[in-house]
């Protein structure tokens, strides 16, 4: 018997582990996303879209270090490179959860992303998780729970939904989510 896999659902989880001296600036990454929050500058304007509670996050020396982290050791673990699309920021306050997406636009396949990062920027510990759904054959919506802290990250294909979990800590946490295509 022969096996051939079609189609795989995997999930890259992990810690950016950067070299002494270089580490991420995640108070700037926060200080930036409260920013654009602050100023309402959302990816969308349109209260009934998803990106309307996504914050944009400009341009800095620790986004592109983080970005530069992710795609290198992709690349390393996978031989496949990544090209960022886009990077947006979310907050939760105590409670709060996000909504359940998929980043994917059936009516643009061309332009829509082949992987999602989340990005633990702020986490309070044992706050929130990563949700994950997906199919398993005729096995449907199954969750997959991945907990999210502190410079941690978690990788998927764009085509699942997902949501981060009720924000149960007494602070507000904060996301930074980013979009890549492969080659």
């Amino acid at each position: 018997m022969k096996k051939k896999v079609l189609s795989e659902i995997t999930l890259y989880t992990g810690e950016v582990k950067m070299p002494k001296y270089f580490d991420i600036n995640r108070p700037e990454l926060k200080a930036d996303i409260l920013s654009s929050f602050i100023n309402q500058k959302t990816i969308s304007k349109n209260n009934m879209d998803y990106s309307f509670l996504d914050y944009e996050v400009p341009y800095s020396k620790s986004l592109d270090m983080l970005h530069t982290y992710i795609r290198e050791n992709f690349f390393l673990e996978n031989e496949k490179s990544l090209i960022l699309q886009k990077s947006f920021g979310n907050i939760l306050n105590i409670n709060e959860q996000s909504f359940s997406r998929s980043l994917v636009e059936p009516l643009d396949l061309k332009h829509s992303p082949d992987f999602v990062m989340v990005y633990g920027v702020d986490v309070q510990p044992n706050s929130s998780t990563v949700v994950i759904e997906y199919d398993d054959n005729r096995r449907a919506n199954r969750t997959w729970h991945v907990p999210i802290e502190n410079n941690k990250f978690v990788i998927f294909t764009s085509k699942q939904k997902f949501f981060i979990s009720q924000n149960i800590s007494k602070e507000q946490n904060i996301f930074l989510i980013s979009t890549f295509n492969y080659i």
